[in-house]
Order: structure tokens, then sequence, then C-alpha cells
């Protein structure tokens, strides 16, 4: 089960169906068919057979080419090769959660199906039903077993051996060792990007580091960041608009795209890193300002729980925190799978301040409105949402995903919600007020001035969201603050 994967394996792109066409000979991690018919059980169990046996170490299957990767005409039925579809036929006979990525393109005179079989994260996949087929001249076949497991040996897929199992625990180090580079070249983003945040204040930084990238990838260029951001914001309807005409330019090995303020702090409100291979990171400013007395003319911050007012407390919203990852998980991971990037993906997510000479302390803060939705002032997020800076500061809350998922909207919102409730946990916040874990939203989380375009933005994307009237919002919090008393009472 030796194999030689390249290093750009992940990819579904046409430069990659070019590249394993140009092979010519089948490998234990790439596997030709010349036809392959999904709306028959016969070929279905054998092409998961391959599926399951390429998961130890990751492989391809070209739909469409013989056995020295020559065209071998139109293969029947090749509309059935979508992603969902054969996930769906594949899942029959293999556990979830496994990846597999589905594209068709033409090569030359004809189209093909390519599959990408990612390795699965438990090392191996056990088959967990029987695949039976019947042949007109044999009759039923049993291709595998429940409780079989297959490997890939030279260009045929078999029940495994003892060899295989050395073969899987070296994988797994070596993906253990690769997870904790991902780490690293994450973290190494975040600092590089908090170097080049303008102004003080407190922004929210992410990194998306993908585990698989195009060994030369194209280098992009101002202008295709642009049509790329343009092109996400349309498709997406984001959280908040993130306009163009921004200060756009290359730098080595990617563009940065700033938003530029109109007053001088800070000179941007939001940043984009996007490198050339897929990697990607952003931040959103939080808050700018140090919370004022609430005795003064400062009316942004009217309100404010006792002691957050001192001159040394800079304000967040908490609502905002939800938001912005939102947004900025969003954009990154729309970017990344463009690259043609695969595989898991390290999610990074930190709190940075880039002047500190101003304030020492920092306040994460609900806000509060009467049934007019009318600011009637803040409170505490918790009972420990009052913390020193270098608490929360420069902490980085960490996430895994498989990049292929953040294409669906709905487990974005999960990805999004897990690191949010890291984040809000340095403040003592048990729970996000707006992501759910089941990757839906909480039509009581937002503070009104939030909740018309973050719902508007997952309406957009096909989640369901219901209209909750100030009213209605009040008498929710009302009722859950008397659930929480009569709870102490009991006690």
């Amino acid at each position: 089960m030796t194999s030689d994967i390249p290093p750009w394996a992940g990819a579904v792109g046409a430069d990659t169906l070019a590249r394993l066409l140009a092979l010519q000979g089948e490998r234990d991690w790439l596997d030709y068919k010349s036809r392959c018919d999904l709306s028959l059980t016969r070929d279905v169990v054998e092409i998961t057979k391959d599926i399951g046996a390429m998961m130890i170490a990751g492989g391809y299957i070209v739909v469409g080419a013989d056995d020295n990767g020559q065209p071998a005409g139109e293969a029947a039925q090749l509309d059935l090769f979508d992603p969902a579809t054969v996930h769906a036929k594949v899942a029959k006979y293999l556990p979830d959660p496994f990846e597999i990525r589905v594209a068709r393109h033409p090569c030359g005179n004809q189209s093909y199906a390519v599959i990408y079989v990612a390795p699965h994260a438990a090392g191996f996949c056990v088959f967990e039903c029987d695949g039976n087929y019947t042949d007109s001249v044999k009759g039923t076949r049993t291709v595998f077993r429940a409780g079989d497991v297959f490997a890939r040996h030279g260009t045929r897929s078999e029940r495994w051996n003892q060899r295989d199992i050395a073969e899987i625990k070296q994988r797994l180090q070596a993906d253990a060792d690769r997870g904790r580079d991902q780490d690293a070249e994450a973290l190494a983003l975040i600092d590089d990007i908090s170097g080049q945040l303008g102004g003080s204040g407190l922004w929210l930084a992410v990194a998306v580091v993908p585990e698989y990238r195009l060994p030369d990838p194209p280098k992009i260029t101002p202008d295709a960041a642009q049509r790329f951001l343009a092109g996400w914001s349309t498709a997406q309807a984001p959280v908040e608009a993130v306009a163009q005409g921004t200060a756009t330019y290359r730098q080595p090995g990617g563009v940065v795209i700033t938003s530029q303020a109109g007053t001088a702090e800070p000179p941007y409100w939001w940043r984009l890193g996007l490198h050339d291979g897929g990697d990607t990171t952003g931040a959103y400013v939080l808050a700018h300002e140090v919370a004022a007395d609430p005795a003064s003319s400062d009316t942004h911050w009217l309100g404010l729980p006792p002691g957050v007012g001192d001159g040394m407390t800079i304000p967040a919203r908490r609502d905002d925190v939800e938001v912005r990852l939102e947004m900025l998980l969003d954009v990154l991971t729309a970017y990344a799978i463009g690259t043609d990037a695969g595989g898991r993906a390290v999610i990074t997510a930190v709190l940075l301040t880039p002047h500190r000479d101003k304030w020492v302390r920092i306040a994460l803060l609900d806000e509060v409105t009467d049934d007019s939705e009318q600011h009637t002032g803040w409170r505490l997020a918790s009972g420990r949402a009052h913390q020193p800076m270098e608490a929360v500061v420069k902490v980085p809350v960490t996430g895994r995903v498989q990049l292929a998922d953040m294409r669906d909207a709905r487990l974005r919102l999960q990805a999004a919600s897990r690191l949010a409730a890291d984040l809000l946990a340095l403040f003592g916040v048990d729970r996000p007020a707006i992501l759910r874990p089941d990757g839906t939203l909480d039509p009581y989380g937002a503070a009104v001035s939030r909740q018309q375009p973050m719902y508007e933005h997952a309406r957009h994307l096909g989640l369901p969201v219901d209209d909750i009237s100030p009213g209605e919002r009040r008498r929710k919090f009302e009722e859950g603050i008397a659930a929480a008393k009569n709870s102490l009472r009991q006690r």
C-alpha cells in the first residue's frame, strides 16, 4: 500500500484531470475506469470498493479513461457524477463522515468524471453493509461484506493485511505532524496580520490554512481579488457589505484588500489577505474607542454598566463577535475553495490589539433595548465579561473542518458556532447568542440593530429564520430571567 500520492492531491479542477491523464498509467492512488454507470447497482458497488480502499491513503478515480489514461469514449450517465449523488450512493455502504470531491470536465474530444477520495480521519473505513449485485450469468455476487476493510495493493483494491496496518499508523502520524504544522502556519498568519493593522482598538482576526494546495498556484492579481470579492458579496449576501473599490495591492505571495475609513483612527475597518495557495486571513475591528464615562457626551456607549466607563476599558458587543466571525469564516473559506485547495483546514480565531497604550481591560457587552427598539443601555454579557486585556487578547481558538463542507451554509454556521463558543468562553459566556450548534440562527439572539442584516444573510443562504418583534424579544428575555431566579430559589 505504499503511496506516492502527489502533494497537489485534493484538487478536482480541469488542470488536475489533465495531470492525472498525463500519467498514462494507474497507481495505488489512481484508478482509471472506462465506464461507470451509477444507475446500475453493479457499478456503484464496484466503485464503492475502490473508494473505500482509497480512504486509507487518499486517491483519485477517473471515469472515461482506459488503463493507460487514454480516452475510452463518453461514459454513460456521466451527469450522475455530481458530489451529492456520488456521496449518497457510496454512503449506502460506507459510514459517514467521509470526504469525496467530484467534478466533470471536458478534455480533448470527450468528457471525464474525476473523484478525489480524502484519507479517512480514523485511518481506514469499515464497510457497514454487504455489497451485492446480480450478474446475469453468475447470479448474485458479493464484492465486500459488512465489517470488511479494503486497501490498495498496487492497482488493485483488496482486503487489508497486516502490512497495511503499519502503513496506516505511519499515515496517521504524518497527518498529526502536518496538523501541527497547519496550526503553526495559522498562528504565523495571525502574527503577520497583527503587525499590519493600523490604528488602535480591538480586532477579531481569523486565519484559514487548507491541508492540500496546488503545487504551483497561479498568482492572484488585485483585479482578480476584487472580482472574487464582488462575486462573493453578490452570491452570499454577507452580513455587512464588504465595499468595493477599496485599497487592493499585491504583496509577496498574495493580495491584500483593506477598507479605508473616513477618519484617521483607525485607517481601515477590515483587512483581507488572499494568498496564492489558498491560505487566507481576515480581520475586522470590533471597537476602536475606550468606553467613555456615561456622564460624558459620548452617546454611543450611554448606559454602561458600573466600572466599564473608567477610561481604561475598551468595550465590544457580544453579538458583533459572532456576526464578524461568521462573515470572516464565510469569505475566507470561499476563497480557499476557489483556489482548488482541499482536505482538512485549520481555522484559527483570535482577538488582537495593534496598540495597547490607551487601555488595560476589555468588556464584552449586550445591548439593552425597549419594546420600541430604542437603546436603553448596556449590560455585561456575563459575570466575568470585564477582563484584563492579557487574559483574552492573543489567545487563539482553533477548529478543524473539511474544506469541501464549507460549501454548505449550515455547516459553515456550525463551524462558526464552535469557534464563537470557544472565543466567548474567554469572557465567561456559556454559549453564543445567535449561532446555534445545529447550524441555524437563534431568532432571539441578536440585538435589534444587528438582527436584520444577520437574518437577511441567513435567508439568502436558504436557512430558516423567524421574524421576532421587539416585544416578543423582551418577553423572552424576561421569561429567561424569571426562570433563572426560580431555579436559584429552588436550590
